[in-house]
């Protein structure tokens, strides 16, 4: 949470859109809170891009799994991350999360 900016955009592969730090760290709380479908949930990511478009600007794609998730015990996902060096640190400025569906159209 602490590398959101203050007004960081973020979708969930649920489609949950928090619009400020302090709406996604209340959505952090609901999803993995002692009653969360995520309480004993791990992240992992083995592959990530990072492409910088200017001296203070980077966008971030990511593969992750989630294992753990109450109702499906692997999740796959691919994530888009935007950042920004401010004041000297680079903050997340946007994200949006997509669930990866084997036998899905694409």
């Amino acid at each position: 949470v602490e590398s959101l900016a203050d007004e960081a955009q973020f979708v969930t592969v649920n489609g949950a859109w928090t619009k400020t730090r302090a709406d996604y760290l209340e959505l952090m709380r609901r999803l993995h809170g002692p009653s969360g479908p995520f309480r004993a949930s791990t992240r992992e990511t083995p592959i990530m891009h990072i492409r910088f478009l200017g001296d203070d600007v980077a966008m971030m794609h990511s593969q992750f799994h989630i294992y753990g998730d109450i109702e499906e015990p692997v999740r796959t996902g691919i994530g888009t991350r935007v950042v920004r060096r401010m004041d000297g640190r680079w903050q997340t400025v946007a994200v949006q999360n997509t669930d990866v569906r084997p036998g899905r159209r694409h």
